[in-house]
């Protein structure tokens, strides 16, 4: 599966376990060594204690074994042999802390994936990267047997944002992706849940992703 960012070439690729650290490249340069994109996935610390390092050995294995299933955890963005960003995906069942989430409950019984995560380099940002992945997720979830993914981007009214808001994406990014808006902020929410709104796009079931 191939995409391109203005004239660089680009390729998104599946997350393969000899691969893992390319997950960390790409996260370094904005949430730091440690994140490995797994938070979403459980309520529980993912390790008992110890060094940075090694947790750092140990979210790693974690993330290796997820890529190791049927589908992958993480599509990657690459130029070259260099990994410029990603997208996480999957079933909502892998994602424990999505069903504890006020915000990000299913609208129906429709058993769409989910985007808990879209992140680009910062010396690689502007390019579209951000939009092929997300229509890259739509083409891999669709070629796994997925009637529908969705995403729950940051609705504030504001023109800028940190990167801490806005790592679940926009909801023009989604727009531009191909979504559509299902559901509006809830309402009545605790002033420390960022509003989010609910994108949905449908899969078009497609020849196996290679």
């Amino acid at each position: 599966m191939a995409k391109a960012a203005r004239a660089r070439d680009l390729e998104i690729r599946p997350l393969t376990p000899a691969r893992a650290d390319d997950v960390k490249t790409i996260t370094a340069s904005t949430w730091g060594a440690q994140c490995w994109d797994l938070w979403w996935r459980s309520t529980k610390p993912f390790t008992s204690g110890g060094s940075k390092d090694k947790k750092g050995r140990e979210r790693r294995a974690m993330l290796a074994k997820l890529a190791r299933r049927r589908y992958a955890p993480v599509l990657v963005a690459y130029q070259g042999d260099e990994p410029v960003g990603f997208v996480s995906l999957g079933p909502r069942a892998d994602y424990e802390r999505f069903r504890a989430q006020k915000t990000t409950q299913p609208v129906d019984d429709v058993p769409a994936w989910v985007i808990p995560c879209v992140t680009v380099r910062k010396a690689y940002r502007g390019e579209g990267i951000a939009l092929a992945l997300l229509r890259g997720a739509v083409e891999y979830a669709g070629a796994h047997g997925a009637p529908a993914i969705e995403g729950y981007p940051r609705a504030d009214k504001k023109k800028r944002f940190d990167d801490g808001s806005v790592y679940m994406g926009t909801p023009a990014l989604f727009r531009r992706a191909g979504f559509r808006q299902i559901r509006g902020i809830e309402t009545g929410m605790p002033g420390y849940y960022a509003p989010r709104v609910t994108m949905r796009a449908s899969c078009a079931p497609t020849a196996k992703t290679r």
